[in-house]
């Protein structure tokens, strides 16, 4: 109907109106902004957000996008995918059932349909690493949502009374706040003390699981905290929106998180159009131990869900044969070598073909999301397709016996690289642990092996080996090889890990190391973190060259650190390795096409 008025029968000021927009253009910047989901408060059953909040989001550079009171799951859960950064407004009391405590008399109003509405937010963006910044209430109700609890009443579950609490937010500073010593926010202000607002009824009592203190006022209220270096997550009890744009030091609390959610934004883009894969779980033992299972999300690391959430295209599966466990004379679990007899061959084979058949059911079960691939176009038709792509692997020839045909049924049934041994010598080669003399590499047997795999298109996986058969292997084999779950022995002095000279030999190959994120291989105290994982990647880039490395996590297989510690996470290696300053290029070369380089030749 518009399109029929004249222009003259319009009022000036709504043409005037039409001409701004119709002259509105987009910068080449503009599809960059991140976009930040913003919470909202209730009024009369209307949702409303105080225009300080957006407007500082705009100000920092970003697009603001207000999140209605609702409590649809699957309505947040495409808002949260289509958003880089969560912003969780103040606002009413948080209802205490939600931290298993009764009501106190002197709660003030609280509105459970919006706590329920902020904790799925909370929930469904922590599942896929989304920056977070909780103002006041949020960052109360972060604190909740990751198992801590509130003071519900200041005024009276607080002894010291030095410090007013409930006066107006505004651009009022009311009292000072001590910042911890190398805490996010000290490092985000550069201060060691900030004078701030104040408007807040509750406030954080126990610190969550995973949360650290940043600031607090003189009374001993916390004022201030934040999850790094597992989540990138800020909450502050005070309103900076309330200076925002006039004050530098609450300014930079905004252009921070802004910038977190640029970088995020900037992550998912890169995953969008590269081809990524994790080169090594062992997700097969939780199927077949009923532990978990593909198409659901549970607390097994490997499933689709969380695939799709960490953003990771492929995914190798391995059927792993072990050794045998006993129970020694102390009454605990011990590995033991396993005899190298036909008793001992069979029951391996009959293993590794029980692991493939419960991981191709679980394909089966789930082909509306996930498909067997055998080949980096595979994953390409896949990705198109909106599906994720699972590859076969063998971790640990054992079960081949000495039948080399055997190794021609793993090929037809799709396998596509096979891990020559695990932590025992076996009639293939030697071990990297255990081993009799690591010195020793192949067996007569095993350079028969590695002949047929080149024949095959098997690709070989030198993890676990020991030195011996490292060499031996680069020596025989006539396609390159890798490594698909390691890590550098120069950083932490395990058997499992690769030396300099390793490393140098392996590029020299035309082969690939991919590193493990097992904490024992990453420190050897074992408790490791993201920043360990990311050490020893950016180690071997520089020792073997970017085009040999890349990633394979050992999920479910006892890999897993605090920052990566499931397929959800895995996209935060990406944000890690684009603040160290690796490229586009650089990442879709780790993430997967240095792998599928080795895979198809």
């Amino acid at each position: 109907m518009a399109s029929v008025l004249q222009a003259q029968s319009l009022s000036a000021p709504l043409q005037q109106i039409f001409r701004e927009a119709d002259a509105a253009t987009l910068s080449p910047t503009t599809a960059h902004r991140p976009v930040i989901g913003v919470t909202a408060s209730q009024s009369h059953g209307t949702s409303v957000v105080n225009s300080s909040y957006y407007n500082a989001v705009i100000r920092a550079g970003a697009l603001p996008l207000i999140i209605p009171v609702d409590t649809t799951t699957a309505y947040l859960a495409e808002v949260v995918k289509e958003i880089d950064g969560l912003l969780l407004i103040g606002g009413v009391d948080v209802d205490p059932s939600f931290f298993n405590e009764t009501a106190h008399e002197k709660l003030g109003t609280v509105d459970t349909l919006r706590d329920v509405n902020e904790l799925k937010l909370i929930r469904l963006a922590a599942n896929r690493n989304i920056p977070m910044l909780g103002i006041c209430r949020g960052c109360q109700m972060l604190n909740v949502a990751f198992g801590g609890d509130l003071v519900q009443d200041i005024p009276s579950q607080i002894k010291d009374k030095s410090v007013a609490h409930r006066i107006s937010a505004g651009n009022r500073r009311v009292h000072s706040v001590a910042i911890e010593p190398g805490s996010m926010l000290a490092k985000i202000i550069g201060k060691t003390t900030l004078e701030v607002n104040s408007s807040h009824h509750q406030s954080v009592k126990t610190l969550a699981p995973g949360a650290r203190l940043d600031a607090q006022s003189s009374d001993g209220v916390v004022e201030a905290i934040d999850f790094y270096p597992t989540r990138r997550i800020l909450g502050v009890q005070w309103h900076p929106e309330g200076f925002a744009g006039t004050d530098q030091d609450m300014n930079k609390i905004f252009d921070y998180f802004v910038g977190e959610a640029a970088l995020f934004r900037k992550a998912k883009a890169i995953h969008e159009h590269i081809l990524s894969v994790d080169s090594h779980t062992d997700a097969p033992l939780r199927f077949v131990r009923n532990q978990g299972a593909l198409g659901m999300r549970g607390t097994n690391r490997v499933n689709i869900p969380k695939m799709q959430e960490g953003m990771l295209d492929a995914q190798f599966l391995a059927a792993w044969v072990g050794s045998d466990t006993t129970i020694n004379s102390n009454g605990k679990k011990q590995d033991v070598a396993l005899p190298l007899t036909d008793h001992t061959f069979n029951k391996a084979w009959r293993r590794t073909l029980q692991l493939i058949d419960v991981t191709m059911e679980q394909i089966r079960e789930n082909e509306q999301l996930c498909g067997l691939a055998r080949s980096a176009s595979d994953v390409a038709q896949l990705k198109a397709q909106g599906k994720k792509a699972i590859f076969l692997a063998v971790e640990n020839g054992l079960g081949i016996g000495y039948d080399l045909n055997k190794l021609d049924t793993l090929a037809q049934k799709g396998v596509k690289y096979i891990t020559l041994t695990h932590c025992w010598d076996n009639q293939i080669c030697h071990s990297s642990s255990n081993s009799v003399d690591s010195r020793k590499g192949l067996t007569p047997f095993g350079k028969k092996v590695v002949k047929e795999m080149n024949r095959l298109g098997i690709l070989i996986d030198l993890s676990h080996c020991s030195e011996g058969t490292f060499y031996d292997v680069l020596k025989e084999s006539k396609k390159p090889v890798v490594c698909t779950h390691s890590g550098a022995r120069a950083l932490c002095d395990h058997d499992r890990n690769l030396t300099d000279d390793q490393l140098k030999a392996l590029a020299r190959h035309g082969g690939v190391v991919q590193t493990v994120a097992y904490g024992g291989f990453l420190k050897t105290d074992g408790k490791a973190t993201l920043d360990d994982f990311i050490r020893h990647l950016d180690y071997m880039v520089k020792v073997a060259g970017i085009d040999h490395v890349g990633i394979g996590t050992d999920f479910d297989g006892g890999g897993g650190v605090p920052g990566l510690n499931a397929d959800n996470d895995l996209i935060l290696i990406t944000m890690r390795l684009l603040e160290m300053g690796y490229t586009e290029t650089d990442l879709q070369k780790i993430w997967g096409g240095n792998f599928f380089r080795a895979m198809s030749h």
